[in-house]
């Protein structure tokens, strides 16, 4: 060991260039970060994670509580393990490699695996499990099995710690005791190891007390468990990791601090503020009032339109525990997502809100200039850090599955209220992922509110059986017949001259198709009439508007954007033509749809952006076409929905003024039928039974290792975590059109669009796939913002 004095004297000149404040300060205190201004000091730094851990302990500890009886484990042993993770959690900054790092900068540092060499023989361990160490080596990174495995670790010497570090390190019964109020009943003799850091995690580690390592102890547990044994290994991980990333973050001033959420009363008033924005009546209707007053999971069951997001805040506002309660509010896709991300802000403000999904960082792009500030907003919107998160459903359930800063995700989850929307759009295999998940949350003394207009009866019991709910509804509202509805035995593509008709009554027209191809055809029918104005780019004048998955992320939004703006517009007829997408992805009141015939849902789905304020003076239009093209050239049925589906459902559609009960009930009269098909009902349980499993066989295969995608086989893990049942033939791989390259930083999320997985080796093949950075670049296609992307051989693109 060295002193640290003579480090400072040496390099005095270099002190006075970094900080404005005399070198000898530096000698008497070590330092936990450099900065120019008042620098971090180690006994600071810890001291400040230590109060952040104490207070969130203070106010939160029906969670402790929880977690320790959940696991059997002695309450105080959990929170000795805490402390010290963090006490010693950065002790190696005491090191002469930190110090040459950052104030000298020479060569690397790395002081989570410096720190360790405190805590390796600590023997505080649950069911021979090190959590401690483990925290600790992985408070700024991720547990996986190639952790410090690089060739330079291998031959790296131990690092050098100076004289002060350990007598900082032998303050722990003070810290202890201030901490708890109790006299410390440990006691450590800290004898620093001379092994080298790898040799500390794996084998060859030759100390009489640890033959194989850190490492190699817990792989070597893991492989002598069970399923239900690694998912403990993997919770005590989390909780305790998680623990000390929230307090290491509010000690370094990265992490948000709480905020109260607002009370009831005052949540009534923003509704009646918004409702007079929107020029609507404000009345607080009784499922609204029900729900404010439950303290109940919650099925809510009401139409589109009338308040159900409100209902579900209103819950969730009656049910916070603490200033520590997460609301996290999911949706099925990412533009629905960020629609209630701005919806969310103007109740609860914009610093308490957050959005997480593949794309939310374009959402943060335009939030805010400063890249730093996007990289902070980024790490607490994925755990989930805010007061309230908007998130797809698909990435909720994936925190629990190991992804990223997953242990900080756990940990914001234990004391949360999960709201979940549109819940009649996921897919089979994806309502199993959610009833195991909804299993995790109840054992957590979580409570959720789902919704839906139209989630059939018989799926509703596979998704909520064993799990005590209540539902609400109000009947009333579903006796409203906002439009007329006419099945026509026609294409889609035979409708042109109605559509025009429709828009130069100033009307907004609807046009939905059911595959990407059929929807740039209508447009291109539409367009070469001359009736329309259209253009290359964004034009606030063009009034027909094509909109599907063919357009890059960044473009999406873009048209996402347009199309709220022209939706407003009054006097002046507008067409958009869409895909699927529309059925969930945007907020949209128009006069008359158009559609090709679809499953009943996706119908009802369609239906509900037709005279969605249910105006009594206007009456909306639907017009199914019930002719589809389903067949590829060489006549085998290629088609996104099955076929069983759609002729169920062309039975069942039924002309005239249906009400949206009447609406729904067509629905699970649809589901009903279906499932007395024999090979139907085989084919949901077992694909429900494999999202159910998912969660176990991500814990057979990791226990408490991370996901890491850039390091394993990225088609193994994609099929591991896959939640959503997609079929082999609409599986898309992310590309950037070639025409986008000579953009500044081409290579990024925002420039891609997915294209078929066949396509994708078919262009390979044939060399007009180069690979980038992050993404892989296509070439032999055209891009505009117009019509978006344009391959050969698109007429088998049958996906939306």
């Amino acid at each position: 060991m060295m002193e640290l004095r003579d480090f400072v004297v040496e390099n005095k000149d270099r002190f006075l260039q970094i900080y404005d404040r005399e070198p000898s300060f530096f000698e008497k205190n070590l330092i936990a970060k450099t900065s120019s201004e008042e620098p971090f000091t180690l006994q600071g730094h810890t001291e400040k994670a230590l109060n952040a851990l104490k207070d969130f302990l203070n106010e939160n500890m029906e969670v402790f509580d929880s977690f320790a009886e959940r696991h059997n484990i002695s309450k105080q042993f959990l929170l000795d393990a805490i402390f010290f993770s963090v006490f010693f959690h950065d002790l190696g900054k005491g090191t002469l490699e930190f110090y040459n790092d950052k104030i000298l900068n020479k060569g690397k540092s790395y002081h989570p695996l410096y720190s360790i060499y405190f805590t390796h023989n600590l023997n505080l361990t649950i069911d021979d499990v090190d959590y401690v160490t483990l925290a600790v080596l992985t408070h700024h990174t991720v547990l996986h099995d190639e952790i410090y495995s690089d060739e330079k670790f291998k031959d790296m010497d131990p690092p050098k710690f100076f004289k002060k570090t350990l007598k900082f390190a032998e303050t722990y019964p003070e810290y202890y005791k201030k901490f708890f109020k109790r006299d410390c009943p440990y006691t450590f003799r800290f004898q620093i190891s001379s092994e080298n850091p790898y040799n500390l995690l794996r084998s060859n580690f030759s100390w009489n007390f640890d033959e194989n390592g850190i490492l190699d102890s817990l792989n070597n547990i893991l492989s002598e468990s069970n399923t239900s044994e690694k998912k403990r290994i993997k919770e005590i991980y989390g909780f305790i990791t998680g623990n000390l990333i929230r307090a290491d973050w509010l000690a370094s001033g990265s992490y948000i601090t709480t905020r109260e959420f607002i009370s009831t009363d005052e949540f009534w008033e923003k509704i009646r503020l918004r409702a007079n924005d929107k020029k609507r009546k404000f009345v607080k209707k009784a499922f609204q009032e029900e729900a404010s007053r439950s303290r109940e999971n919650l099925l809510i069951k009401i139409p589109t339109g009338e308040g159900k997001t409100e209902a579900s805040l209103l819950w969730a506002l009656n049910n916070v525990k603490n200033e520590h309660t997460k609301i996290i509010y999911t949706m099925p896709t990412q533009v629905t997502s960020n629609s209630m991300y701005k919806r969310l802000k103007t109740y609860f403000g914009d610093e308490n809100v957050g959005i997480l999904h593949g794309s939310s960082s374009i959402i943060l792009k335009e939030e805010y200039d400063d890249n730093e500030r996007i990289w902070k907003e980024k790490i607490l919107n994925k755990t989930f850090s805010k007061p309230v998160t908007v998130s797809t459903l698909d990435s909720f359930i994936l925190s629990f599955f190991n992804v990223k800063k997953w242990p900080l995700s756990q940990l914001n989850i234990e004391n949360c209220l999960l709201i979940i929307d549109e819940i009649h759009s996921y897919d089979w295999q994806m309502l199993g992922a959610l009833k195991r998940i909804l299993h995790e949350l109840r054992v957590r003394g979580c409570k959720f509110t789902i919704m839906s207009a139209t989630f059939p009866e018989n799926i509703e019991k596979f998704l909520l059986e064993g799990i005590e709910y209540r539902v609400i509804t109000e009947n009333d509202l579903f006796d409203y017949r906002p439009f007329t509805l006419k099945t026509e035995k026609s294409l889609i593509t035979d409708k042109t001259d109605d559509i025009i008709h429709a828009f130069k009554e100033k009307k907004k027209v609807l046009v939905v198709t059911n595959t990407v191809s059929k929807s740039k055809e209508v447009y291109r029918n539409l367009k070469e009439s001359g009736v329309f104005n259209t253009s290359q780019y964004f034009d606030k004048s063009t009034n027909l508007i094509l909109y599907n998955s063919q357009f890059t992320k960044k473009d999406r939004k873009g048209k996402e954007n347009e199309i709220e703006f022209k939706e407003k517009w009054k006097d002046k007829g507008l067409v958009l033509v869409a895909t699927q997408v529309v059925e969930i992805s945007l907020d949209i009141d128009f006069d008359v749809l158009f559609t090709e015939i679809a499953p009943l849902d996706a119908l009802v789905q369609r239906a509900g952006r037709i005279n969605r304020n249910k105006d009594p003076l206007r009456m909306g239009e639907i017009y199914v076409a019930m002719e589809i093209e389903a067949e590829n050239k060489r006549g085998d049925w290629s088609y996104p929905y099955e076929r069983d589906v759609i002729e169920c459902s062309k039975t069942m559609a039924k002309e005239g003024t249906p009400s949206l009960g009447e609406m729904a009930e067509m629905v699970s009269d649809l589901y009903r039928s279906l499932f007395e098909i024999e090979q139907i009902h085989f084919e949901f349980k077992n694909k429900f039974k494999k999202g159910y499993d998912k969660y176990c066989t991500v814990i057979e295969k990791k226990g408490p290792y991370s996901v890491r995608f850039r390091t394993e086989d990225l088609e193994e893990i994609s099929k591991l975590l896959a939640l959503r049942d997609i079929d082999e033939r609409f599986a898309k791989i992310d590309v950037v059109p070639a025409v986008l390259a000579d953009d500044e930083d081409a290579d990024r999320f925002e420039n891609t669009v997915g294209i078929p997985k066949y396509l994708f080796i078919n262009m390979l093949k044939e060399g007009r796939i180069d690979e980038m950075k992050r993404f892989y670049l296509v070439h032999g296609c055209s891009y505009t913002y117009e019509s978006g992307l344009d391959l050969e051989e698109e007429d088998d693109w049958n996906f939306i």
